[in-house]
């Protein structure tokens, strides 16, 4: 095993706009070398993850407009199986890079990576119900077309009598390219406690997944954190933050001791035009089953170039994060849910994330992943022994065979 989280130095280039960091270096302590003044341009919505996780899988974000991380990458140095290392970027030895990012460590070992990064800018933070199928339309014309808005993201209404027909839109209006003298330190999210009792509580269904709703509606917004005050900046009873703000997020109010229970992300990526279908195909899946959804959210990917792409076009990706019981009847309940939910996605032409569990069928991932042979094989080219492994790797194989 490579434990790579002490391998872990980051350093700013100012001058260049960019930082060079070691594998296991994590988004949350980069924020904290970048602020106040820069901020990191593309990373997962969660920063508890390292550098080298988040290329392993090509991670994106809250930033509609950068993509994924892949985008931002100026350069990388990996070390290859047999020893030598490499560097490579888009134009230089760019088969390698189009393998290492987005490849699930199989390619290489990374070393350091330059990654460009960006203004810590000051964004008005606002929020806006819509219904759910109105979504395409509504970003296509408030969303897509507006260069201002810094940050996005979506959450559906997981509450009985709504599930899944409202979204709460959030939104971050550039006001400023940097922040004010005296903008204060990166501050750990406040209210953990009760954001993890409603969660818990949200696993039992009902009346618990409408107060959750509830207060994502309505009493969220009473306690958001505002951090940047300054009166050349205020505008009115907005509420301003930084870029690193939203982005310094380590949820830790989904950290649980619960030893009979835990909960799976998935992730499902669709064709822009078709996602209103989808999510009322998703609906319906997930309607009728057993299993708790804790939390539905919408992001936003451009077409990616890299070998295992799970966006070859522009596509809204599903977010779900999903409540089963540890024991084989858990297992069994959540492997049919989402043999369903991709079976759903390519009817609508979209791709699964393969980095959650293996439950899909090899007939489901050759469909969704018609560039998995070729993958495989420039693998063995590139490691003829096979010295990167997993347990993914071996599923993937077996699946592929």
């Amino acid at each position: 095993v490579l434990d790579m989280l002490k391998f872990n130095k980051v350093e700013l280039d100012e001058a260049a706009r960019t930082i060079t960091v070691q594998p296991g270096a994590r988004w949350h302590d980069i924020q904290n070398v970048l602020h106040p003044r820069f901020a990191v341009k593309a990373m997962q919505s969660s920063d508890i993850f390292s550098v080298g996780g988040s290329i392993s899988v090509n991670a994106h974000g809250m930033d509609h407009q950068v993509g994924s991380i892949a985008r931002t990458i100026r350069s990388m140095r990996v070390m290859l199986a047999d020893g030598s290392i490499v560097e490579c970027s888009a134009t230089e030895n760019a088969d390698l890079f189009r393998h290492v990012v987005g490849g699930y460590g199989l390619f290489g070992v990374v070393l350091s990576a330059v990654i460009e990064i960006t203004d810590n800018v000051v964004y008005r933070t606002t929020r806006e119900v819509i219904r759910t199928d109105d979504f395409t339309a509504f970003f296509r014309e408030k969303l897509e077309a507006d260069p201002n808005i810094g940050l996005f993201y979506g959450h559906l209404s997981t509450a009985p009598g709504n599930f899944m027909e409202d979204m709460i839109v959030y939104r971050y209006d550039v006001v400023a390219d940097q922040p004010p003298p005296g903008t204060p330190a990166l501050a750990e999210p406040s209210g953990v406690t009760l954001k993890r009792l409603i969660m818990n509580l949200a696993k039992y269904g009902g009346v618990f997944q409408r107060m959750k709703w509830y207060a994502e509606e309505s009493l969220e917004p009473k306690f958001e954190a505002c951090t940047v005050r300054s009166e050349a900046l205020v505008e009115g009873e907005a509420c301003l933050v930084t870029r690193n703000d939203p982005m310094h997020d380590s949820v830790s109010y989904l950290f649980n001791d619960l030893q009979d229970d835990t909960d799976i992300l998935h992730e499902y990526f669709v064709p822009r035009s078709r996602f209103a279908s989808f999510v009322k195909g998703a609906r319906e899946i997930l309607a009728n089953q057993p299993l708790q959804l804790l939390n539905a959210s919408v992001r936003v990917v451009h077409a990616e170039d890299v070998a295992l792409t799970y966006a070859p076009e522009p596509a809204f990706s599903l977010v779900l994060y999903v409540n089963q019981s540890t024991d084989e009847e858990g297992n069994a309940r959540m492997r049919k849910l989402t043999r369903a939910m991709i079976e759903l996605t390519l009817d609508h032409g979209g791709r699964f994330f393969l980095p959650y569990q293996l439950h899909y069928t090899a007939d489901q991932l050759r469909h969704s992943y018609p560039e998995i042979d070729a993958f495989l094989a420039r693998k063995k080219e590139y490691d003829p022994d096979e010295l990167f492994g997993s347990t993914f790797y071996r599923a993937l194989k077996l699946l592929a065979a």
